[in-house]
């Protein structure tokens, strides 16, 4: 029987999918799944959109892992901090980086300072209740709304849904787990208008069409594009066509095709974002600008925390940790499966050693509470029964809280809303 001790860097889905297909083919290893914070599941509990449940139900299949499977979750384990990725290494047979892309890729344009500039996925990691968000705060703290006036740099699937979250009617997010009070934050007095910007022909923009269509039933919304002029016909196109939009419509949201940004500058009280596109040149007035045009790792090469950072020969890597940001779950699921084979296959003819001390020699280098998934189910829990009518569950967003209510040391302090 071929044992090796395997520890997997980040417990999101394709961290999870690995597990999965290494656990079949690997019934008497020992699988360890490192994570940093309390809390199970990455991109799938952070990174869908809290309106999208169906997209989330794959957590249901991870939770069974855990718990019939045999794989553990090390939670509260900052690999980098907690311990070192040289000791992880040498205790382990195999190492996994499953560690994805947690920044927003900044957008290089000529821009004035203190511009208001967010990323898409901060927006929506806010909106699913992550402990830790880098986005504006008023003069007292609190998250500051976004303002009335958007524009979207990037159409991709992150930006949809972001556009879609920001304007949906609040009763669309019945059976969902957004955070109430933070998506009331962000939307303040009303968001008007939402403009939409991409490079490319519409025939080739980056969004699901079915999640422009879903936009676009929005009853409150209105939808318009330009930059579309000797458009090959496509669905896109169609859709756009098709749509009527409310006749008094909250939001306006504009597509603007094959038009790029050039410049964020300040003109007295007023932000006016500078486009270029085939058709000459066009600015509009706005009070924050959205990117969404990918994510990186956002720390320098070298730092003990940089997964990029994380090689050797007993090394391997899944996921956006990977290749790059690219790809949806289901899509980061077949790489899972071909880097498990990959690992087999090595095991198999002799080309990877075993005999690391595994999960019982690295607890007692880690610096800190370690997280089991018993305690992740106590947070599951907490969260369940503090949650709001209509919603799933109202997540806990302190992460000192998570770790006390994970360890049995209080219980949650949030309370039950009717």
């Amino acid at each position: 029987m071929i044992e090796p001790k395997i520890a997997i860097v980040g417990s999101g889905p394709s961290g999870c999918f690995a597990a999965q297909f290494l656990r079949k083919s690997l019934p008497d290893a020992e699988i360890t799944i490192f994570e940093t914070l309390p809390v199970p599941y990455g991109l799938a509990r952070f990174g869908v959109a809290a309106d999208h449940q169906g997209s989330k139900s794959v957590c249901a299949q991870f939770d069974r892992m855990f718990e019939r499977d045999g794989v553990q979750f090390a939670g509260n384990v900052t690999v980098g901090d907690d311990i070192s990725f040289s000791d992880l290494r040498s205790l382990f047979d195999i190492v996994i980086v499953a560690s994805g892309l947690r920044n927003d890729r900044r957008l290089e344009l000529q821009k004035d300072k203190d511009m208001n500039i967010v990323g898409a996925g901060e927006i929506v990691r806010a909106l699913n209740g992550f402990p830790e968000i880098d986005l504006p705060k008023d003069t007292s703290g609190n998250l500051a709304p976004l303002g009335q006036k958007l524009a979207v740099v990037g159409n991709g699937n992150v930006a949809i849904d972001v556009i879609r979250m920001l304007t949906r009617p609040i009763r669309g997010f019945d059976g969902s787990d957004v955070d109430d009070a933070r998506l009331l934050a962000l939307r303040g007095n009303g968001i008007r208008s939402i403009d939409v910007l991409g490079r490319s022909p519409i025939e080739h923009a980056k969004f699901d069409t079915s999640m422009l269509r879903e936009i676009s039933h929005l009853p409150n919304v209105k939808m318009s594009c330009t930059g579309t002029e000797g458009s090959t016909d496509c669905k896109a196109l169609d859709i756009f066509r098709e749509h009527s939009g409310a006749s008094e419509p909250d939001v306006e949201i504009r597509f603007h095709f094959k038009r790029v940004p050039s410049a964020f500058l300040k003109n007295g009280d007023t932000s006016i974002l500078f486009t270029e596109a085939p058709d000459g040149a066009e600015h509009f007035e706005v009070d924050t600008l959205v990117t969404a045009i990918g994510f990186f790792d956002g720390l320098p090469s070298g730092h003990p925390r940089s997964g990029h950072s994380w090689v050797g020969p007993n090394v391997f890597r899944v996921g956006w940790a990977e290749n790059g940001g690219q790809g949806t779950i289901a899509a980061n699921r077949k790489s899972s499966k071909t880097v498990a084979q990959d690992i087999v296959d090595a095991l198999t003819n002799g080309k990877l050693q075993i005999g690391a001390a595994g999960y019982h020699g690295a607890r007692h280098r880690i610096q800190s509470d370690i997280i089991s998934f018993d305690g992740w189910k106590r947070i599951d829990e907490a969260e369940r029964a503090n949650r709001a009518e209509g919603r799933l569950r109202n997540k806990i967003t302190d992460t000192s809280e998570m770790i006390k209510i994970a360890l049995g040391q209080v219980q949650s302090s949030l309370t039950k809303c009717a």
